[in-house]
């Protein structure tokens, strides 16, 4: 018999009912929320975490995970998993037209992780999720936060859990925690509790994204492409599995759909993507934006059109209230900054609710958090200014500086490292 099919009385004193007042309350199951849940949890703090979504991604763009984030998994005791699972790179070429103009050594980070891993988000998901049932946590799948009350030193959320074929609501509850992490996206349900902003810095950007099979080996370098069309990224998989994406423009929306398709254009990446777009487009933007790919093209196995956004929230939290990932933040998704460094943010808030819980700190000892993550992120948006270019750097570096940094698996020091490889600096924090 089934959780859903017990009464909640039975359910509550065999320990499978969720807690109605936890510690802290963790909305959406991604990447971010994962880890911060696993990360409380090893801390002791009471975790209750939710999402509304039938069960992890399926599909998803998010691939790369950082040297930093290797780190913080190493911590964890996953980073050796997550380099199982996943391909290693070591190195990020910039290519325009058939010319390879500059490249990035990410070996010279130096160890333990002087690489990125590619590895999915559904992959990395799966991983910590398994860790998390091994801490004695679960993630409430299907189960979503219908309304939401902060401040005043308490927080109340309504708790629906949904049927697992439709949005019908077969149940809910009021939760009590003392602290409400989100977790949970661009429409975060706590960012609007929080009534905070969530500002456009850029217009969106759409990229055609191709996942195909194609002769040869995997390469341990991630190609990205910077032209007069936009940009474009090629990442290896491992075997013979790569991944493809194209930065379009409005023009070319409509032409690159095939025709049985063309009603079903995503705004934003669905669990569930199809190969919809036309395998001979891919061939044409490939003949056209990157020649030196001479690879023998195999089966596209899923394909989809996606709008990007870049924004960022006017505050990252508020006395019990705290926002970290996408809930906070979208960037360009090549570098996978706003995974990458949502993950970041999530050991930051873990390690320091802990403290702050344990050790009966107040709540506002997380104002520094606020301040770091605002200030980190209006750099890596360009809020701040374009890199400098010094004596080192090429005409070809010069002329796309502004665009560079957000194509780099990194952040913060490693971000600074890898710019000054080629004479380039980020604006100081």
């Amino acid at each position: 018999m089934g959780i859903e099919a017990v009464p909640w009385a039975v359910r509550r004193a065999a320990g499978t009912e969720p807690d109605r007042e936890p510690e802290v309350l963790v909305v959406g199951a991604g990447p971010v929320g994962l880890f911060t849940a696993l990360l409380l949890h090893r801390r002791g703090v009471q975790v209750q975490i939710v999402d509304q979504a039938r069960r992890p991604a399926a599909r998803s763009y998010a691939l790369l995970l950082h040297p930093g984030s290797l780190r913080l998994l190493d911590a964890a005791g996953l980073a050796g998993e997550a380099l199982e699972r996943g391909h290693a790179v070591d190195q990020v070429a910039f290519y325009e037209g058939p010319d390879r103009c500059a490249a990035v050594d990410l070996a010279a980070l130096g160890p333990p992780f002087a690489c990125a891993a590619v590895l999915p988000q559904q992959a990395l998901e799966g991983l910590l999720e398994s860790a998390l049932e091994r801490e004695g946590g679960r993630v409430l799948w299907r189960h979503r936060v219908s309304d939401l009350h902060l401040g005043g030193g308490a927080a109340v959320a309504v708790v629906e859990r949904l049927a697992l074929d439709s949005e019908a609501v077969e149940e809910s509850w009021m939760l009590r925690p003392g602290v409400v992490i989100g977790t949970d996206g661009h429409q975060s349900a706590v960012r609007r509790a929080l009534r905070a902003s969530y500002v456009e810095i850029r217009p969106p950007e759409r990229f055609a994204v191709f996942e195909l099979a194609a002769d040869g080996p995997a390469s341990r370098e991630v190609r990205v492409v910077l032209d007069e069309e936009g940009a474009a990224v090629l990442v290896a998989l491992g075997g013979n599995r790569f991944r493809w994406g194209f930065q379009i423009d409005e023009s070319q929306w409509e032409e690159l759909l095939e025709p049985r398709f063309k009603r079903r254009v995503f705004d934003t990446v669905g669990d569930d993507p199809f190969p919809y777009l036309a395998r001979q487009r891919l061939e044409e933007l490939i003949a056209r934006r990157a020649p030196w790919f001479s690879r023998t093209l195999g089966e596209i196995v899923w394909s989809m059109a996606v709008r990007f956004e870049h924004r960022l929230t006017g505050r990252f939290g508020h006395e019990n209230a705290w926002l970290a990932g996408d809930a906070a933040h979208l960037a360009c998704p090549i570098g996978g900054h706003s995974m990458n460094v949502g993950l970041r943010e999530a050991a930051d808030l873990a390690h320091q609710l802990g403290r702050i819980l344990r050790e009966r700190h107040p709540l506002d000892s997380l104002a520094g958090y606020e301040k770091a993550r605002r200030s980190e992120w209006r750099r890596l948006l360009g809020a701040r200014g374009h890199p400098e270019a010094n004596a080192a750097a090429s005409g070809w570096v010069r002329r796309h500086a502004a665009r560079i940094p957000a194509c780099l698996p990194a952040s913060g020091d490693d971000l600074d490292a890898l710019l000054r490889q080629i004479g380039l600096a980020l604006p100081a924090a």
